[in-house]
């Protein structure tokens, strides 16, 4: 990426003053902390306790601290060493597939269903396949045990995507068995630290409550070096301030709450900031994700990680409150991606997802690959010098009277330009014979010949085997208890 002014929705004195007031609530109102372990470990280090109560005051003092030990550049790890991503403030943007919801909308019915195991090996072929979307995040699907969902998703991950992956256990008790599938696959615990072939995601509940597998999620991951997405989403109006710098707020304390608790347990653990501000409608009472406001909201959490924290940030991306795939979930994805990349976001998740995130769509997925493309392009803008003035060039190109032929454009042609596979550049003459099908229709037919095609790199025989060992001893202590 060119060096560049990015787009600044805070002035240094609103980040001055979210900072200290951030810091001012730690320690004057303090959070929730359910986990008996968790209140312990803050009070050695000094934080006040109430006992009754479990919230917890945490000094600036402590919180400054837990920042320097925060690492500002971390590696995601992947299958295939060649798809290993480096977060870090300044660096590139990445992009990932949103992960999650228990439903589909079925790309031949155009019906929402509910997710079955067929659909996880699917998504995850299809993020292996595109080009724009660099790591993975399973969904899970509801044709399995709810005891073990998560773990067999992850098996189906692994089996499918040579890319990072994102995690989210449902359970406290599937984080031992991920880690040990993570572990096989990367070979040992020692490679998996050092380079972690999965993040977890975890959240903080709104408002200013640290919950139990937030906690164990923070330690037990910090020990084995497998970063956490610290993912906050307070409700503007509901479980956060009506105003939008209140619940900015609000989610600021509460990942800066994890930052110490991690740090506490493992200095030096990795971590990545998760803003996912929405906002109540008072009129529905439903969440919104894909307002403007929200997108407000996402580009002042990368502002305020980026300038003040300097850690990883990941945000979403191509929020939308539609449920079809059309021109509202268009224009909503679209600023909402734009201003969070020129904000300067690590990550920018969300591919795929509709209606707030609960449904994801194979089309859609296809869809937000070819935004993410056109996005990556523009942030990495035009380079200016005296090779791209092209002086010697405009000579020659004002004797011959064109440019076509001339070796400047045949060395630049392919660099200069990002060239879409969905967009459609054609007269309406060639459209039309081409059978005039809009994006949709285009992104389908894309996805559904790479589900026939497309085939990943297999996992070793082994490694498969003891994947399935796992899942099956899972399976054994866990769905025993349901």
């Amino acid at each position: 990426m060119i060096e560049k002014d990015m787009v600044r929705v805070l002035s240094d004195e609103d980040i001055r003053k979210i900072h200290e007031q951030t810091l001012a609530v730690l320690e004057d109102i303090g959070v929730t902390v359910v986990h008996e372990g968790g209140r312990a470990m803050l009070a050695d280090a000094g934080a006040k306790v109430d006992p009754q109560t479990h919230m917890v005051r945490i000094s600036s003092d402590l919180v400054e601290r837990s920042l320097e030990t925060t690492p500002k550049r971390i590696v995601l790890g992947a299958r295939d060493s060649d798809k290993d991503l480096v977060l870090e403030p300044g660096g590139r943007m990445y992009a990932r597939n949103g992960g999650g919801p228990g439903h589909i909308l079925d790309m031949e019915t155009g019906k929402v269903r509910e997710i079955t195991t067929t659909d996880v090996a699917n998504y995850a072929r299809l993020v292996d396949a595109l080009d724009h979307i660099d790591y993975a995040a399973p969904v899970y699907a509801q044709d399995t045990p709810p005891a073990t969902r998560d773990i067999r998703a992850l098996a189906t991950m692994f089996a499918n995507t040579v890319k990072h992956i994102n995690m989210r256990v449902l359970n406290v008790r599937s984080l031992s068995y991920v880690i040990r599938m993570a572990e096989i696959v990367a070979g040992g615990k020692e490679q998996l630290r050092e380079r972690p072939l999965i993040t977890m995601l975890e959240s903080p509940i709104a408002p200013l409550k640290v919950p139990d597998v937030l906690v164990d999620t923070l330690v037990t991951c910090g020990e084995y070096g497998i970063p956490v997405e610290i993912c906050s989403m307070p409700n503007a109006g509901a479980t956060g301030p009506i105003t939008l710098a209140g619940s900015l707020l609000v989610s600021n304390v509460e990942m800066l709450a994890a930052v110490v608790i991690s740090q506490l347990a493992h200095p030096g653990a990795p971590l990545e900031f998760a803003p996912r501000i929405v906002i109540m409608d008072m009129a529905t009472g439903r969440s919104l994700t894909g307002s403007i406001e929200n997108a407000l909201l996402a580009a002042a959490g990368v502002q305020l990680a980026r300038e003040c924290y300097q850690i990883p940030v990941n945000i979403h991306g191509p929020y939308t409150d539609g449920v079809i795939i059309d021109s509202q979930s268009a224009i909503e994805r679209t600023y909402f991606t734009f201003l969070s990349a020129f904000a300067g976001a690590n990550v920018l998740a969300g591919a795929g997802h509709l209606e707030q995130g609960l449904v994801i769509s194979f089309t859609q997925l296809l869809i937000d690959d070819e935004i993410y493309g056109l996005v990556n392009r523009a942030v990495e803008g035009f380079r200016v010098n005296d090779e791209t003035l092209a002086v010697d060039a405009i000579a020659r190109g004002v004797a011959e009277g064109n440019f076509l032929t001339d070796k400047h454009t045949l060395k630049h042609l392919r660099m200069e330009r990002y060239v879409p596979y969905l967009l459609t550049r054609e007269a309406r003459a060639a459209w039309e014979a081409a059978g005039s099908k809009d994006m949709a229709t285009r992104a389908k037919e894309r996805a559904q010949e790479l589900l026939k095609t497309y085939r990943p790199v297999p996992l070793d025989d082994d490694v498969a085997r003891m994947l399935d060992e796992v899942v099956a001893e899972a399976a054994r202590e866990l769905e025993k208890e349901r």
